[in-house]
């Protein structure tokens, strides 16, 4: 009998190892993250590339980090305050691009006429990086990656032909310093995020937008009757998750999400700035008034904004100096 109660014991605990074994061989519960995009439209090609980072991430761990993909407008979350957003691990990731009030010095690529080729962004992205990866360090958000649109330019609903013509356009501006590109011309800035626009086109709140055809130009085409074709600045946008929950991933994890943004950020780039003369193209064969940019209103617009470049780096302090003159050392402005 105690043989038989010994038995009896071995063999419950070799079923209970057995059983430790087999939890222990159980997959780690799946982690589920929150990224947010500033655009409303699903099918514009920087939210398709956005997609495709998330779709990368959760093939690349086996699901084992799923993301999912909310549009700008379907989260309680202004396009201003993502970085904060992300800072207060509100929302794990994003697509940040209307960072100016949270992470200022990321606007020096975007002065107007100071960049003016994605060749030269190109050449000044590397000097800029450090100082925003450091500014969004200070919020609690790390800065994984980047992509820039295709030159911004103006589209209206009212004749805008010439720089001329802005004066006295109410303008959506994605910027302070586009906005001062607009009023130093007459016209009249207002700032306000994609998931706003149509309606404000459609109500005359605003005449018109500065974007990229592959932007959001093309899908508020049909609001839209004139392109003026010289380009007033570059529009940078940056990939971002927020530090403590990015911490929290296996080292793994974490592998899988710098690789996934490393590979497909820079794709957006160059998806945008092939289709761009192309859906410019389609519109003005839909009737919109595309008129290509002058060398004389080129001339104009730099001689304007010089001062601009200036004035911006001195109210930004040590930082802002330091960064808009390496840029126009680079680029020999």
């Amino acid at each position: 009998m105690p043989r038989c109660h010994t038995l009896r014991a071995g063999l419950l605990a070799a079923c209970l190892s057995v059983a430790g074994l087999g939890l222990a061989a159980q997959p780690a519960r799946a982690v589920s993250w929150d990224l947010y995009v500033y655009n409303s439209v699903a099918t514009i090609p920087s939210v398709r590339g956005v997609a495709r980072i998330a779709e990368k991430i959760d093939t690349d761990t086996n699901h084992g980090l799923q993301i999912r993909m909310h549009l700008g407008g379907s989260l309680q979350i202004n396009v201003t305050t993502i970085t904060q957003a992300v800072g207060d691990g509100v929302i794990q990731m994003a697509d940040d691009g209307f960072f100016a009030g949270s992470i200022p010095i990321g606007d020096v690529p975007r002065l107007p006429m100071l960049i003016r080729s994605q060749e030269e962004y190109a050449k000044i992205a590397p000097i800029m990086d450090k100082y925003i990866s450091a500014a969004y360090a200070k919020r609690g958000v790390i800065m994984l990656g980047s992509y820039v649109y295709p030159v911004q330019v103006g589209f209206a609903r009212k004749k805008y032909t010439s720089l001329a013509d802005l004066r006295g356009l109410k303008m959506r501006v994605t910027s302070p310093e586009q906005g001062e590109f607009v009023k130093r011309f007459g016209g009249i800035p207002i700032t306000m995020g994609p998931p706003e626009v149509p309606a404000a086109l459609d109500r005359g709140v605003i005449d018109g937008v500065f974007t990229a055809s592959a932007g959001a130009g093309y899908p508020w085409k049909d609001l839209l009757k004139y392109n003026y074709r010289l380009g007033v600045n570059y529009v940078n946008s940056y990939i971002v998750v927020n530090k403590a929950a990015f911490d929290a991933l296996s080292p793994e994890l974490q592998a899988a999400v710098r690789k996934a943004v490393t590979e497909v950020a820079p794709t957006i780039t160059t998806d945008m700035l092939a289709e761009e003369d192309r859906l410019t193209q389609k519109m003005a064969d839909g009737g919109m008034v595309v008129t290509p940019g002058t060398d004389a209103d080129a001339a104009e617009g730099a001689k304007r904004m010089e001062s601009l470049w200036d004035e911006w780096a001195k109210a930004h302090g040590p930082d802002g100096i330091a960064a808009v003159a390496a840029v126009r050392a680079a680029l020999g402005r």
